[in-house]
């Protein structure tokens, strides 16, 4: 990953995680908006007040300088200028090195310098800025605040979830990495009602967790290694039974190795999960590809010593004949004695037919997981791994990842 991109995820996660710890310090009347009209984070307290809050996280930057703030303090000058009579108050959060945790307010010097400042970015923020914008009210309700860095927050938020009166509840493999996924997915709301919550729904939420979350972000933590070996061992339960149904759903954009790597993992978990004559379910693979690419993945399974059974009679797909049983010897015959070994189908030239059967075990390995996909009454698993060293790890499959 290259600094650019882990400097972007990391100012990610401080916003994620400085929304966590606004939810959790809060009153159960107040309301978060993630990603809100306002500001980073919206926070609308019971008397009908609200409190934005930005956040910068500048973790290269040794030293403050005004620059570094220019840009947000210009957004909540702009906003307070259209709604000058609203009840807002305007938290921007900062973290830099060497810099102790902190809180000021911003002088009038300081607005007129980030007004006056030649920045070519700044200029249509600058320009939407009234000449007669009341300073004086503006900076009265504006709070510059210092803050920890990523790793001090997360403790501090670790304390907070551990407060919480949840039953066998693991802050650092289940409520800590669920509260940064929940946050992440609902940041990405389409609108200002779908990106809400309040601590009660939050806490609801975590009460109602029992699984590691994996995912970009939570394997952007510190604690990465920690978190997939946690997933490990909570799918072990599962994988060590021989009568279940799997069935995994992978898609393309999410696994960066995939068509490099699809058949190979294939092999590999056949190799581990599905050898036996006690192996009686036919694993699925439900691929995020077109027909052509499957034809294509179908025949490299065959050169690899693979049967793939695809539910196509000629050139015309019949769930029936996707989901019946292979031919075999007899009751003692291994798997790869069987007629077909796995099921494998394109989920995009044939979506309907995930639910035609329910298996007892599925694995999204995706980005989004497809909403019309029913999951009532199945083993659920979402893996959000970005390669399939990392999924065979979590399926044990092999003993490292790197």
């Amino acid at each position: 990953m290259s600094r650019t991109a882990e400097s972007t995820i990391k100012g990610f996660l401080y916003q994620f995680q400085k929304t966590i710890k606004s939810i959790l310090e809060s009153s159960y009347e107040d309301t978060v908006t993630v990603e809100g009209i306002v500001e980073d984070v919206d926070l609308v307290h019971a008397d009908g007040s609200t409190t934005a809050i930005q956040c910068k996280y500048h973790e290269s930057v040794e030293a403050f300088s005004l620059s570094l703030i220019y840009k947000p303090i210009l957004q909540m000058a702009e906003n307070y200028a259209a709604n000058p009579n609203a009840d807002i108050t305007y938290k921007l959060f900062v973290h830099v090195q060497n810099q102790s945790s902190s809180s000021r307010s911003v002088t009038e010097a300081e607005l007129n310098a980030a007004l006056a400042s030649t920045n070519v970015k700044l200029q249509p923020i600058i320009n939407r800025i009234p000449n007669n914008l009341d300073k004086v009210g503006f900076l009265t309700k504006l709070t510059l605040e210092f803050g920890e860095s990523i790793d001090d927050l997360a403790l501090s938020i670790k304390a907070l979830l551990s407060d919480i009166e949840i039953d066998n509840s693991d802050v650092e493999s289940i409520l800590y990495p669920n509260s940064i996924n929940h946050i992440a997915r609902l940041s990405c709301g389409d609108t200002p009602e779908s990106r809400q919550i309040n601590r009660a729904d939050f806490e609801r939420f975590l009460s109602n967790s029992n699984s590691t979350a994996i995912s970009k972000w939570t394997l952007a933590l510190n604690t990465k290694k920690q978190l997939l070996t946690s997933k490990r061992r909570q799918l072990s339960q599962y994988l060590s039974q021989n009568s279940r149904e799997r069935c995994f759903y992978l898609s393309k954009d999410q696994l960066v190795d995939f068509c490099d790597g699809i058949v190979v993992f294939i092999s590999n978990f056949l190799a581990k999960y599905h050898t036996k004559a006690l192996h009686l379910k036919t694993p699925i693979f439900v691929l995020d590809c077109n027909s052509d690419e499957l034809s294509e993945i179908q025949y490299r399974l065959y050169v690899k010593g693979i049967k793939a059974c695809t539910g196509y009679i000629g050139s015309t797909f019949e769930v029936q004949e996707f989901f019946r049983e292979p031919i075999k010897n007899n009751s003692r015959s291994l798997v790869n004695e069987r007629e077909f070994q796995i099921r494998i189908l394109s989920y995009e030239a044939q979506p309907e037919a995930v639910n035609y059967r329910k298996c007892d075990d599925l694995f999204f390995v995706c980005k989004n997981k497809p909403s019309e996909i029913d999951c009532i009454d199945i083993e659920m698993s979402e893996i959000g791994v970005p390669n399939f060293s990392e999924l065979e790890f979590v399926l044990s499959i092999r003993n490292d990842y790197e």
